[in-house]
């Protein structure tokens, strides 16, 4: 019996990374992606590797302030209100997600998820010698006003209770800890145990390694139809011809639900729209990366600029960019950082992603119920980029017969159903 074949859908970091895992492993994969792979979610985003992002976005309390935000098309959090079925369903499903009981065990569940993963990262960089700007300790969580920063406290018991690095700092003790960058703030959260890179750095160099070591890309492969026989998928059928393997991975990131209609499967998932745009020469360049909590606005510096992200606007599959939501972004920032003026804006060029949304706040990763051939990993929502690895992973565990090393429940792809 030859090498196992795998044919992964999606090229951003989850199929990159279940990808590494499996050729390691000695599979035969083959990667197909509908764009020429340089633009998904992995490579515009903020690049955090963040273990404190312990609290997944259906969270009590972000309901009553969505729906003030919903009212204001510059606020950070966007539902365009339209009659569509599979919204409506999201939205009544994350509505029962935000109990402090579902919250509290979610964030059991993503505090190993992100901690595994940022672990592995890091063996990734060193096993294959990637130079991505990839930095630890540090990203700081400025709050404005106190009230702001008494809420934030909550955060911070919690992730210390997981043991993480985390701690409350006074406006002083931030300016020592940030000195490039003077902040309108009444103090901040240092979380310690988080890290970042650069990005779309990293997504150029995994690839380059991933060619060297045989996994094939089939790149502009628009996936036409996905054919069936019984409780296994027999063969995709795209643009460029058919495909045919003995396992099949879908890490499709937004399109997923899409796809998997093909398949009477159901995995409610809506696209969370974000922006980001570079500055190659910052008025003042941070030396930590920083989340500008009221305006839900990160801050990275990054090898060839600070790169600025923000905006959730849940508003479908289209990639099309509401400058009136930039503009939000940039105000939050020059609220922030009185540093920067609106000149230093003039020139951005905007970059948008979707990030895949589950209604609980926690990606899908393993089996589907229906087909035996068949393993999705999506819905990562704002963790897309730091929980790649250990998706990647747990995916080519089932793959080759091994134990995952996250088994929950709550992970479960038809969890739903």
């Amino acid at each position: 019996m030859g090498a196992k074949k795998v044919i992964v859908i999606g090229a951003g970091i989850v199929g990159l990374s279940t990808a590494y895992f499996l050729r390691k492993q000695g599979a035969d994969v083959t990667v197909i992606d509908n764009t020429d792979g340089s633009n998904n979610c992995s490579n515009g985003n903020a690049g955090y590797i963040s273990p404190s992002h312990l609290v997944p976005l259906a969270s009590p309390g972000i309901i009553s302030q969505g729906i003030k935000w919903m009212l204001n098309a510059e606020s950070p959090f966007y539902i365009k209100p339209r009659l569509n079925r599979d919204l409506i369903k999201w939205g009544l499903l994350f509505k029962r997600s935000a109990t402090v009981s579902k919250v509290d065990a979610a964030a059991k569940v993503l505090y190993q998820l992100t901690v595994q993963s940022q672990t592995l990262y890091e063996k990734i960089m060193a096993d294959e010698n990637i130079e991505a700007g990839y930095k630890k300790p540090g990203l700081l969580m400025i709050c404005k006003t106190e009230s702001t920063l008494k809420d934030e406290i909550e955060l911070v018991t919690m992730a210390k209770s997981f043991g993480l690095d985390a701690e409350v700092l006074t406006r002083e003790e931030t300016e020592e800890m940030e000195p490039n960058i003077q902040y309108n703030m009444a103090g901040s959260v240092y979380f310690g145990c988080d890290a970042w890179m650069t990005p779309n750095v990293f997504m150029q160099k995994f690839k380059e390694i991933l060619i060297q070591l045989g996994v094939n890309f089939q790149y502009n492969t628009q996936l036409e139809k996905i054919i069936h026989k019984g409780f296994s998928i027999e063969k995709l059928v795209t643009n460029k011809g058919e495909f045919t393997a003995d396992e099949y991975v879908l890490a499709a990131g937004s399109w997923s639900p899409i796809l998997m209609k093909q398949l009477k499967i159901d995995i409610p998932l809506q696209a969370g729209k974000g922006y980001s745009f570079t500055l190659p020469s910052p008025v003042a360049m941070p030396k930590l990366p920083s989340i500008l909590v009221e305006g839900r606005v990160a801050t990275t510096p990054m090898m060839h600029g600070l790169r600025i992200a923000g905006t959730m606007e849940i508003a479908g599959t289209q990639l099309t960019i509401n400058e009136r939501r930039v503009q939000g972004i940039i105000k939050s920032v020059k609220e922030f950082m009185p540093q920067f003026e609106e000149q230093d804006f003039s020139q951005i060029e905007t970059w948008a992603g979707l990030r895949p949304c589950t209604p609980d706040g926690l990606p899908y990763i393993g089996r589907a119920k229906k087909y035996k051939n068949l393993l999705i990993g999506t819905g990562h929502a704002m963790l897309g980029f730091t929980l790649g690895p250990i998706t990647g992973q747990m995916l080519s565990h089932e793959i080759m017969g091994e134990k995952p090393a996250i088994v929950s429940p709550l992970l479960e792809v038809e969890r739903f159903a």
